[in-house]
């Protein structure tokens, strides 16, 4: 299942945080990750992160790839792109390769892409 459209890892498992649930700590995988409801603390993974709509995470990301559809409190570290869905909100700082911004989309804070 690839996180985003050509972006495919099949020898990662994935890793689901689900719409009712709030999670306080920090999540370190290898693993595709994806947030449905909340999460109070850091996630960091070698492959892909996906925010969706109504999700919300305080504190940063670091990831190859980074979609957001919801809200993100905290710095975002991507080796690749990130991307902000048009109502996605980041506030913090990003570094990343490349970045897409859908319209309506937000940013609050400095981008530096490498």
């Amino acid at each position: 299942m690839a996180m985003f459209k050509g972006v495919e890892n099949q020898e990662s498992s994935n890793t689901i945080v689900g719409a009712d649930v709030t999670l306080t700590g920090n999540i370190k995988s290898n693993a595709n990750i994806q947030v449905n409801g909340k999460i109070k603390g850091k996630i960091q993974t070698k492959n892909d992160v996906l925010i969706e709509e109504g999700a919300i995470v305080e504190g940063g990301i670091k990831a190859n790839n980074t979609k957001v559809i919801g809200s993100v409190q905290g710095n975002i570290e991507n080796k690749e792109d990130l991307e902000i869905a048009s109502n996605g909100k980041i506030v913090g700082d990003i570094v990343t390769k490349n970045l897409i911004v859908q319209k309506g989309g937000v940013i609050v804070g400095k981008i530096n892409m490498e």
